[in-house]
């Protein structure tokens, strides 16, 4: 991962200027800070991924299941370039997956071949438990705009802080609650994941590992955290499936 930021997003996350307006909605990511980022396609765009091995990518069940004839396109800035889109000969849904609650919302894919020639490519996992306050960069090429259909063409970038499991419950007592596995992340309104987002890669800036997928948020506003699946409370099951 490349580690750069800007220095004035950098300043704003570490001091904590929740009324300042550091990145408006997010902005377009630097090429190549997010190596491990792939386009889910069917046959275009539909959710974002990671790619935790060189032939494996990390998404979330809601985004692929019931799918066939998904493609990934990786190693890519944009959605509409000529690269080659790799197909994905095994789709495996977590089997406690439930859609209605929501309850273990991930999944893998794995590819017809490998999509990146090296591990620089592939993200760690996060295995400690989530505190709040740490700093995050979150990547997808979803909505600029909630209820719009268009997504980014160039891959977008939003920083933002973490919410332990507990905190963020607290914030969504009152919209349906938190269920186990989930954690979120948080800056301010006016600036969140929206469509076409889940499945993207919420990472520790600090250590560079995958500490959550997109899951949902509302209305796309900011004014309550985006909710993203722990990756640390499915870390095993990542690392068993990806062996058999």
């Amino acid at each position: 991962m490349n580690n750069k930021l800007p220095l004035v997003s950098l300043v704003c996350i570490l001091l904590k200027f929740s009324n300042v307006e550091c990145i408006v909605g997010g902005h377009t990511a630097i090429p190549n800070a997010a190596p491990y980022m792939v386009s889910i396609q069917n046959p275009t765009h539909i959710c974002g991924g990671v790619l935790v091995a060189n032939n494996w990518v990390l998404t979330t069940a809601s985004c692929v299941f019931g799918k066939s004839n998904l493609k990934v396109l990786a190693n890519s800035h944009r959605l509409l370039t000529n690269m080659e889109r790799v197909g994905a000969s095994v789709s495996v849904v977590h089997p406690q997956y439930n859609a209605a609650s929501g309850i273990n919302n991930v999944a893998l894919l794995k590819l017809d071949r490998p999509a990146v020639s090296t591990q620089n490519s592939v993200i760690g996992l996060n295995d400690a438990v989530v505190i709040s306050g740490a700093p995050t960069a979150f990547y997808g090429w979803g909505s600029l705009v909630y209820g719009s259909a268009a997504k980014s063409n160039e891959l977008q970038t939003l920083y933002q802080k973490t919410l332990s499991a507990a905190d963020c419950a607290k914030k969504y007592q009152n919209n349906g609650g938190l269920i186990s596995g989930y954690i979120c992340a948080h800056i301010q309104p006016g600036q969140a994941a929206c469509s076409k987002d889940q499945g993207g890669p919420l990472v520790d800036y600090r250590s560079g590992k995958l500490i959550g997928i997109y899951d949902h948020g509302i209305l796309c506003s900011g004014n309550y955290p985006d909710v993203f699946v722990d990756v640390a409370a499915f870390k095993s099951w990542i690392q068993t499936t990806m062996s058999t």
